[in-house]
Parts: C-alpha cells; structure tokens; sequence
C-alpha cells in the first residue's frame, strides 16, 4: 500500500491532533512510496535501523523517534549515522510519542493496566491510569509487576501492608510520585527513577516500582503493529532491542 495512506490511518487511530507533544508525530524521515514490510520498535537506534534494512523494510515506527524539540539540529555524530542509513535505503521512519502513551486502547498505560487488572479507571497525570485492584499483599503486587514488565523492579517500599490502589505511568514519570502521594494511592509504578524519588516515597508512604522506561513502553507500539497487520495484512515485526533503563 501506498505509505501516505498508512500514515494517514495511523494519525488518525492514535489522535495525534489532540498531543502538544515534544516532538513530531508521524511521519519523521522520507522513503519509498510504497510499503510491504514494517518493522516497529520502541526506540531509534544504529542498530534498529540495520535490523531493518535486514528485514528489507519499507518503513520502521517506533515510540522514540529520531527528532525531538530540544536536540541539535546538527547533521552529525550519531544523528549523521542514522539519517544516512535510512535516506540510503529509502526507509520511511515514523514515530508515535504521547499518542502511544495515552492511547485507551492499546496505551502503554492502557495495556498495563489491563494486565495489572485495573477497575474504577481514571486519567492520572499527563498520559497516565490510575484505578482498584483486589486487595493483596505488597508480596504479590511485587510478583504481578514482575510478571506485566518481565523485569525485576527497583522498589522503595514504603507504603501499606495491603494493596488496593495503583497509579501507572510509562516511562520517565517518576516525579508524578508527588501526584500519587495527593491522590492517596498505595503504588505508584513507572519507567524511571531519579535520586530523590526514595526519600519522596518515605516521606510519602507510598509504595514506589521503577520497571524501566523500555520494559514499561513495549506494550503500545507492538500493539500498534498488530492493528497494522490485522487491517491492511502487511507483514510487520517487532524488533526487540532490550534497555536495562
């Protein structure tokens, strides 16, 4: 199919309209005009891009795309490396940012949520969820992080014995702890984690998960593909690039 068009129903699925995001939403590099394979992967990167060009893929979408507001805007270095592999084999690359986050359907949060069994959902945040869980022991929300993420979280526990409210947001949203504190919740879960999270925590008694900004913004883009695939039965592939962060 043409790649316009794919472009077209992809801006359309995830309202990009409604983001002031911080970078551009779709379309970032130029290629072919038309597509037979897609790969997608939650960030650019030297690698990705020559996974692809393995794949002999038309376009690549990923989460993290190659053009964000406050980067330099100088062709060099590491950005030289990956324009130049993308604009010599005519690989079209797109990117979803907040879109993927906030998505109510195949979200980052919206998807973990479902997983974590989530009820009474609201917004929480800029892009996150937050709801009701069955009652549990801190022991078993450790577990169930573990089982969602498949990652072994930096913890600061700090929060109740029994567990039934759970605020979630992918990513680098560790300063939201201060939102979750307000709203009285006993788990905050996100990406990432800076130095004075802990003593927020503490201070807040709140239970505090880092699962890792990679392992917490796999679930919207491979989702994404999947509706891609099912819609228009394009050959698509998820290429998996592990972060410890």
């Amino acid at each position: 199919m043409k790649c316009n068009e794919l472009e077209t129903f992809v801006n359309d699925y995830l309202n990009i309209r409604d983001f002031n995001d911080y970078c551009p939403q779709g379309l970032q590099v130029e290629g072919k005009t038309k597509v037979n394979k897609v790969v997608t992967a939650v960030s650019v990167s030297v690698q990705l891009f020559e996974r692809a060009i393995e794949e002999n893929a038309d376009m690549i979408i990923v989460h993290h795309g190659i053009l964000w507001n406050k980067e330099s805007q100088i062709v060099r270095g590491s950005y030289k490396k990956r324009l130049k592999l993308l604009l010599q084999n005519d690989i079209n690359l797109l990117a979803y940012h907040l879109p993927l986050d906030k998505h109510p359907v195949i979200g980052n949060n919206a998807l973990a949520a479902k997983e974590f069994g989530l009820k009474d959902i609201s917004e929480f945040g800029e892009v996150g969820i937050m709801g009701r869980i069955d009652e549990c022991s801190f022991d078993v929300f450790s577990k169930l992080v573990h089982s969602v993420y498949k990652v072994d979280p930096l913890v600061f526990s700090y929060g109740p014995d029994r567990i039934t409210s759970v605020g979630i947001c992918s990513g680098a949203a560790q300063r939201d702890i201060t939102l979750a504190v307000e709203q009285g919740l006993d788990v905050f879960v996100t990406g990432e984690v800076s130095e004075s999270i802990m003593h927020l925590a503490r201070e807040g008694q709140i239970h505090f998960f880092s699962a890792g900004h990679y392992a917490t913004e796999k679930f919207g883009i491979k989702a994404l593909g999947g509706i891609i695939a099912d819609t228009f039965g394009l050959d698509v592939k998820f290429i998996d690039i592990p972060n410890p962060v």
